[in-house]
């Protein structure tokens, strides 16, 4: 058979094609195109908290229950959250995030009621709290206590459209076990919340 057959040039451009679509796969690999929090979260691991959709309904001045048996905050919770349980919802992660859809941007004031995890480990878990990025300041919460903490958050730091994401970081976490990978460490437990319009 001449090297030239019709059916030589097919078996050549066959092993092309299939050495191109491999090489495409190659490059999809060593620079896929993600959203920042798939590559924060599976690429870069710089995050434990891999948002998921929700809605984020919610009434201003409403006090939500974060117990079992109490208030459904499923799609309030983005990520960073298990529960609930009966002595409130467990960070789980090194950040957890609340999502609120409020209509309009105005001030308010958060009030979270927070209980440190009591495996061992620091003294306190300190707990550093963000307004759309916006800080709002870190504070501390001693393990198998429960404090509740109100912090200012100013109109300036509620989106135009009204949506306001809370995230808590735990530089403190502490891992459960020696092989337990960052995204299961713990810190608080979150028992409720509510924003609550300034006068």
């Amino acid at each position: 058979m001449s090297d030239r057959s019709p059916l030589t040039l097919g078996v050549y451009a066959l092993a092309a094609i299939l050495a191109l679509f491999e090489l495409a796969v190659l490059w999809q690999g060593l620079h896929p195109q993600v959203s920042d929090d798939y590559r924060a979260y599976y690429i870069d691991r710089s995050t434990t908290c891999l948002p998921q959709p929700v809605i984020g309904a919610y009434i201003v001045g409403t006090k939500l229950d974060l117990r079992s048996g109490g208030d459904d905050t499923r799609e309030l919770r983005p990520c960073g959250w298990d529960g609930p349980a009966g002595d409130g919802m467990h960070s789980v992660g090194e950040t957890s995030l609340l999502r609120f859809e409020l209509g309009r941007p105005q001030a308010l004031n958060l009030m979270l009621e927070l209980t440190g995890t009591a495996l061992p480990g620091p003294a306190t878990q300190h707990v550093a709290i963000s307004a759309n990025d916006t800080p709002l300041g870190t504070i501390e919460v001693a393990p198998d206590q429960t404090d509740s903490f109100t912090l200012p958050i100013p109109r300036e730091a509620i989106a135009d459209d009204g949506t306001l994401t809370i995230r808590l970081d735990y530089p403190d976490a502490i891992s459960p076990g020696p092989r337990t990978a960052n995204t299961y460490w713990r810190s608080v437990k979150l028992t409720a919340a509510s924003l609550v319009a300034q006068k």
